[in-house]
Parts: C-alpha cells; structure tokens; sequence
C-alpha cells in the first residue's frame, strides 16, 4: 500500500519505498495548471510512484515536468521509465547531468565504482531519457506552473556538483535533494550524506548558507520528509560537517589519520542509535553503505584540499 502525504498546499509527498525501505526516499507531486513530479526514485520505485500518482486522484500522463534534483540514481534512475507513462512530461535536470541521462553509461559505471555491482540490483535498469525531453537548468532558472506557483532553482553543489535545490512561491518551501542530508522527522535526525566522488566540504557549507538567505519557511527533504525549522536545520548541517571536519583534524594531529574515517563513522552510527530497533531497515541501510560513503567521500575531500597522498 503507497503512503502519500498532503504536506504542504497542493504539494504531496509519495514514499517511493526506497530499496523496499519505508521512509527511506520522498517523491513529490505539485498540483498545479502544470503539474510537476520532483525526484523519480530508482527505476525499483517507479511502480510505487505511479501508484502514489494515482492514489493522489492524477493520472501519469497529466505531469508536464520531471524535476530531479540531481542524478544519482536513488533520486533519478526510473526517469527513464517513468517518461514511458508521461508522455508529455520534460525532464527538468542541472545542465551539468543532461548528458548523464541521455547516455547513462558513466553515471552507471560510477555509481558500481562506488557502491559496488549490487547497486545495480537495488537500482534496477536505467533507461536513456531522449534528447529532446531533457531540458537544462541553470541557477536562477525559473518555471511557472501556475500564477501562485514558480519554481526557482539554485545551483547547489557540496553533496555534488550537479545539485539543484527548488524554492517554490506557494509555500515557500525548499526541496533540497540530498544538498542537506538525510533527515528523520520524528526524531529529529539529520546525517549530511558527503559520497566520493565530487563532495567538497567547502562548497557544501556555502550553499548551506546560500539556502539560508532564502529565507523559505518549509524544507522538502528527499531522504526523508519535511520540516519547518528551516534555518534550524540548515546551521544544524553545517554544525555537523564541520563537526566531521574536527574529527579528521584531531586524527590528524595524533598521527592517526588512517582512523578518521573510522571516527566519522562511529560517531554518526552512535546518533542513528535512536531508531536502532524502531527503524531496524533503514538503520541498517545508514550504518552499513550511506555513513562509510560519507566517511570516504569526507576523508577524499580533506586529502584534497591539504594535498595528502
């Protein structure tokens, strides 16, 4: 049974079932004059997304956009399917991930690199989205799906370089993607997700601090849920990245280095400790495959900007 949530006016969130984890990945519909689909899932959610689609009293042919957020696939895989069923809908991407999803083949090999070739099963098939049904977002985009609604995209690099935040006027509310981190609403947990390749910590506070500016009264989180305390969470990201940084510099300093990433770890499975046994699943998920991520992607980021080997 597809769970879906009005969270905001005309806004609903739909649990995509994320690798068959509840309130692991949110899919959002806005019901506008020009209705928009914000984040896909992997092509393993597609069927759960439709379902929601329809739970919610729309059918799949009345989206006219797609609007991922970034390419990864647990946000943008089942693009490609999902265009089967809106035929009319243009998929909405940063200009730098167009071409990863014309011809996924590298996005594909990077996301095996990293993750390992089980990621593929948990993803499922990712099919090429059409040239011509990829439209290219810059920072300070905007679309209009409606007099009360207008979507304005920033440009949102730190998790990755092809980020897109959305502020969206109705509301004033924020989808984030994963420019945050992963969030859990009922007990107030927030994990920045920093994976290797292409997170830079630097650039990941200043968007942190860019989002703040805005002064939005509503976060959409993709991982997983919403939340008022906008500006609360966003100091909250930086406190724990620079929390992350303090751990690799203490390593440092005691000639440990090679235990950071060991450090960054244990510290964020001992605040995930809270939903240990409620949210056995998604426990799990964090502490085995998205927090070593992140502690890669943090200590290849630090070796980056110190010029370590």
């Amino acid at each position: 049974m597809v769970d879906i949530d009005e969270v905001a006016e005309n806004i609903y969130m739909i649990d995509d079932q994320l690798y068959s984890i509840p309130k692991f990945g949110s899919v959002y519909l806005l019901d506008e004059e020009k209705k928009a689909l914000i984040d896909t899932g992997p092509t393993t959610s597609t069927r759960v997304v439709l379902d929601g689609i329809r739970k919610i009293g729309f059918r799949p042919e009345d989206i006219a956009y797609i609007i991922v957020t970034h390419i990864h696939l647990d946000h943008a895989g089942g693009v490609g399917v999902l265009l089967k069923d809106m035929p009319q809908a243009q998929v909405v991407v940063h200009y730098k991930g167009v071409r990863h999803l014309v011809n996924p083949a590298k996005l594909i090999s990077s996301t095996v690199q990293v993750q390992g070739e089980e990621a593929m099963i948990k993803n499922g098939e990712v099919v090429p989205v059409e040239e011509h049904r990829a439209q290219a977002i810059h920072d300070g985009d905007t679309i209009k799906l409606s007099n009360k609604q207008v979507l304005n995209f920033i440009d949102a690099p730190g998790h990755v370089s092809h980020e897109l935040c959305i502020y969206e006027s109705r509301n004033r509310g924020l989808f984030v993607g994963d420019a945050v981190g992963n969030y859990i609403a009922g007990n107030e947990i927030l994990v920045p997700i920093t994976p290797p390749p292409s997170f830079g910590l630097e650039l990941y506070i200043d968007t942190l601090k860019r989002l703040m500016k805005l002064n939005a009264t509503m976060i959409y989180f993709s991982h997983f849920g919403i939340s008022n305390k906008v500006q609360e969470k966003l100091q909250l990201a930086i406190d724990k990245l620079r929390a992350r940084e303090d751990i690799v510099i203490e390593a440092v300093k005691e000639n440990k280095f090679d235990k950071a990433a060991e450090r960054i770890i244990a510290q964020a499975c001992a605040e995930l400790e809270p939903i240990k046994e409620e949210m056995k699943s998604l426990y799990e998920y964090w502490t085995n495959a998205s927090i070593p991520m992140s502690a890669a992607g943090h200590i290849k980021d630090y070796k980056e900007r110190h010029k370590l080997n």
